[in-house]
C-alpha cells in the first residue's frame, strides 16, 4: 500500500495544475471551476513502469486530485492565506521558486555547444588528475537463456572482419538486457563494480586475460558470454575517447558556474553602486 501511495504522490506533482478544457471531453474530473485534464493524466501515467496496474493508479490519481482540490478550495474559502504563519510560508516558497527560476535561466544562458577544441583542451589540462584509481576493464558481455544462441554469437564474432561493429548487432539480437550490454561494451568500467552479485561471473572476469576468446558460463537462469577486450591497471591515464562524455559534463557544469558567478557579481556591483547593500 505504501508503494502505491508513494507512486501516486509523485505522479500528482505533475498534474496539480487545473485548466479549463477546450471541450467537455477533455477532462476526467472537475471540482468547481478546477479541471483535471485527460492529457495531464495520460502524461503522468506514461511514466509508469509497464508492470504496474494503470487502472488502479489512474483511479487513485483521480481520487487524490479531487481530495487535494477540495482541501485547496476550502483553504481559499476560509482565507487561510491571510494567516500570518501561512502567508510567511507562501512568501518563502515564492522567494525560493523565483530564485531557483533565475538560477535555472542563468544556467540555460550558459549552455552552448561544446566543441572538440573545448574537450581536447580540458583533457590536456586535466589528464593527470584523471588517472584510474582502480583497475578498469573493457568487455563484451551478453546474457541469454539459450546456450546455443550465445554459441552462435561467439561464432559470428569470431568470423567478423570488424568485431566492434558486429558486436553491437549481436547485442541487439542476442542480449537479454541490451541496454546494460551496450553500456558495458562502449565504456571502460571499474572491474570491482561489475557482476557484484554474480560470484562465478565476477571470478571469471577476474581470471580472464585481455584478448582471450569469448567464454560462456552457465548461471542459474541465464547463460553468460564474456570477453575481456582490454585491461588498464590503477594509475592509467585514460585516452580521450574513454572520458569524452565525462569531460562534456564537467565543461557544462563549469560554464554554468562561471555564468552564475558573473551574473551574481554583476548584481552586486549594481547594488553597491546604488548603495543598496549595507553590512554592519
Amino acid at each position: 500500500m505504501r508503494i502505491w501511495l508513494g507512486i501516486t504522490a509523485l505522479l500528482l506533482i505533475s498534474i496539480s495544475g487545473c485548466q479549463r478544457p477546450d471541450s467537455s471531453d477533455d477532462f476526467v474530473a472537475r471540482v468547481g471551476d478546477a479541471y483535471l485534464l485527460q492529457s495531464d493524466l495520460d502524461a503522468s501515467l506514461a511514466n509508469l513502469a509497464s508492470n504496474l496496474d494503470t487502472t488502479q493508479v489512474r483511479r487513485q490519481l483521480i481520487d487524490q486530485w479531487i481530495d487535494n482540490e477540495l482541501l485547496y478550495q476550502e483553504a481559499l474559502r476560509l482565507r487561510f492565506s491571510n494567516r500570518e504563519d501561512i502567508r510567511r510560508r507562501l512568501d518563502e516558497s515564492a522567494r525560493a521558486v523565483l530564485i531557483e527560476g533565475l538560477i535555472s535561466d542563468y544556467h540555460m544562458q550558459a549552455d552552448r555547444e561544446i566543441t572538440p577544441v573545448d574537450v581536447a583542451t580540458y583533457y590536456e589540462n586535466n589528464r593527470e588528475q584523471m588517472r584510474f584509481l582502480e583497475p578498469f576493464v573493457h568487455i563484451r558481455y551478453l546474457s541469454n537463456p539459450s546456450q546455443d544462441s550465445l554459441e552462435l554469437a561467439r561464432q559470428l564474432l569470431d568470423q567478423a572482419a570488424n568485431p566492434d561493429s558486429i558486436f553491437v548487432t549481436l547485442i541487439e539480437r542476442f542480449s537479454n538486457s541490451p541496454t546494460d550490454a551496450l553500456e558495458m561494451n562502449q565504456n571502460y568500467l571499474p572491474e570491482t563494480r561489475l557482476f557484484i552479485d554474480q560470484f562465478a561471473l565476477s571470478d571469471l572476469l577476474r581470471n580472464t586475460e585481455a584478448g582471450q576468446p569469448p567464454q560462456i558460463l552457465q548461471g542459474d537462469s541465464l547463460y553468460h558470454f564474456l570477453q575481456v577486450i582490454a585491461r588498464n591497471p590503477a594509475g592509467t591515464i585514460p585516452e580521450l575517447p574513454w572520458v569524452e562524455t565525462f569531460i562534456r559534463e564537467q565543461l557544462t557544469i563549469r560554464f554554468r558556474k562561471q555564468n552564475y558567478t558573473r551574473s551574481v557579481q554583476h548584481l552586486r556591483v549594481e547594488a553597491e553602486f546604488r548603495e543598496d547593500i549595507e553590512i554592519r
